[in-house]
């Protein structure tokens, strides 16, 4: 982590420029330093906040093909030169999409990192809409001002509200736009990190999905009739 202003409240959380995450078991130490806390909100009581929206849920990209490295992270209009999903990936990111649409979720606003990978995941879980945001692209070149200016500007969208009453932002990036603003790496590919905008630049971390939890979702949608 290049700039990113940590301070540790032992079992009270982290405050992360202007964020606060609680923190349970071991998430304080070294090794999980970059780990999701531990969910606030689960389940039934996730979702039915998900539908009353004012959430913003960050992406990490869907399942790539990583037997394709990037080798032009400047011209990022040749998808050729990028990693791109595999068709797993793709598959993924439906998925993910029509569940969240099943569960009544609505999603105003779809930003995405210029990388076509994160463009792709976008469109295939929420349509054509997709707003490019050149500060959410990869940062693995970025020297430290650079980083620190993405972080900036990720924080800043997740501490916006969304644009119309009754839904929610989503963000299409990388694993290290997200550590450099919040100490989270999101992991695996296609998680979902999910915060609550507060007041004057404030953000709350609310839980983290991994892909697969949105499919468990709409099952018990199915089996409690709503």
């Amino acid at each position: 982590m290049s700039c990113t202003k940590l301070k540790w409240l032992g079992a009270i959380g982290l405050i992360v420029t202007g964020m606060i995450i609680p923190l349970s078991g071991n998430a304080a130490d070294a090794d999980n330093q970059y780990a999701s806390p531990a969910n606030v909100i689960d389940g039934r009581q996730l979702v039915q906040a998900l539908r009353a929206g004012g959430y913003i849920l960050y992406f990490r990209h869907a399942m790539t093909d990583h037997s394709f490295d990037d080798t032009d992270r400047i011209n990022l209009a040749n998808c050729a030169t990028q990693r791109p999903l595999s068709d797993a990936g793709r598959k993924q990111m439906r998925e993910i999409g029509r569940a969240i649409k099943t569960l009544g979720i609505r999603v105003s606003t779809v930003y995405s990192s210029p990388f076509c990978r994160s463009i792709e995941t976008a469109k295939l879980g929420f349509g054509d809409r997709v707003t490019i945001v050149d500060d959410l692209r990869q940062g693995v070149d970025a020297d430290q001002a650079t980083a620190e200016r993405r972080a900036q500007t990720l924080r800043k969208m997740l501490a916006t509200l969304p644009v119309e009453p009754g839904t929610n932002t989503v963000i299409s990036g990388h694993t290290g736009n997200l550590q450099e603003a919040v100490g989270i790496w999101p992991k695996p590919e296609g998680v979902a990190i999910i915060f609550k905008p507060g007041t004057d630049g404030k953000f709350t971390y609310i839980a983290t999905l991994p892909p697969a939890q949105w499919q468990i979702f709409v099952r018990a949608k199915a089996k409690s009739g709503g």
